[in-house]
């Protein structure tokens, strides 16, 4: 072997080293972008969430103040279930218009518009008890219209968020059912 062909091996070899050495900058660099877009869309995703919420917390007080009752007010919610299926319009658009919020609120979390952890920790509890107090008003709406996927985007939605309050609270706490579930 002549001192051009060493010359031009060597070469060859530190230009291949080059590369490679370029190719795995290239190859990290393009790893932290992807870390950092999958951060920023977390981010995006948690903010959209929390701005929804926020957005409709005055929407919920409006409609409370329309007549919309509290959501552990379980009496005031059966009236108003029973105005609605006897056949009042107002009853009716306003249990419409309360869980359609929740509802857009489920699409937006499940198409990941929104982010589920935060819907839980804000709104968790409220979810539940929306689902449980309004369910048979559901229910009775599926059967009129023959459409089992009314509302079903909420259903799922109050399916996934966790119970927070399991037992009775030692010292004190009366008798509080499970989070979300009826009182007695």
């Amino acid at each position: 072997m002549t001192s051009y062909e060493l010359w031009s091996l060597v070469g060859s070899f530190g230009s291949l080293t080059v590369s490679v050495i370029a190719f795995g900058a290239l190859a990290w660099q393009l790893l932290l972008l992807s870390r950092s877009t999958a951060q920023d869309h977390d981010r995006r995703r948690k903010q959209a969430t929390m701005e929804y919420l926020t957005a409709n917390m005055d929407r919920r007080k409006e409609l409370f103040d329309e007549g919309i009752p509290n959501e552990r007010d379980h009496e005031a919610i059966a009236a108003l279930i029973s105005l609605s299926l006897s056949g009042d319009p107002q009853s009716t658009k306003l249990i419409t218009t309360y869980l359609t919020t929740f509802n857009f609120l489920a699409v937006g979390a499940q198409t990941d518009a929104f982010d589920r952890r935060v819907i839980d920790e804000a709104w968790g509890g409220l979810v539940i008890a929306v689902w449980n107090s309004y369910q048979p008003w559901i229910e009775a709406k599926r059967q009129e219209y023959g459409e089992p996927r009314l509302w079903e985007n909420l259903e799922w939605l109050a399916g996934r968020m966790a119970p927070r309050r399991s037992a009775v609270p030692a010292g004190g706490g009366g008798t509080l059912p499970p989070q979300g579930q009826p009182v007695p």
